[in-house]
């Protein structure tokens, strides 16, 4: 009977080692991030949908694009290749990583300059203002 309980004991402790480690790892998944790939800038915050941004200065949430004026999209635009070129540098300096982590970004002055404008003119940006404090390189 000892060895009964024992061996339950031994395994409600590792579930609810298990469960904390998942929690922990689902609470990091949804800190609002601008999380920066080859191909997109993609935006998260819950309980906001994803939104996201394209090489061409499109802004997409929820996949709708969002209708802009060509100097919004031009910023978009500008806003996406500072955002790649701090990517290209971080990943070319980190060490190789097997698990393929992101990368945390420092922001630089143009990109700060960019965001509060972008963040004033499209009110649709409003929800994701909490996730440039987030910057992460994805190594893909």
């Amino acid at each position: 009977m000892k060895k009964l309980s024992l061996a339950a004991l031994l395994l409600l402790a590792g579930l609810l080692a298990a469960c904390g480690q998942q929690s922990a790892s689902r609470a990091e998944r949804s800190k609002p991030r601008v999380s920066v790939t080859s191909e997109n800038v993609q935006l998260r915050r819950v309980p906001a949908p994803n939104a996201d941004i394209t090489p061409e200065g499109r802004l997409r949430i929820d996949d709708i694009e969002i209708p802009l004026d060509p100097a919004a999209r031009a910023q978009l635009q500008q806003l996406f290749g500072h955002l790649q070129m701090l990517r290209q540098a971080a990943v070319a300096e980190a060490p190789a990583d097997p698990d393929m982590k992101a990368l945390p970004l420092q922001s630089n002055p143009q990109v700060q300059s960019l965001q509060t404008q972008l963040l004033q003119q499209i009110p649709a940006l409003q929800p994701y203002r909490e996730s440039f404090g987030n910057l992460q390189a994805e190594r893909r």
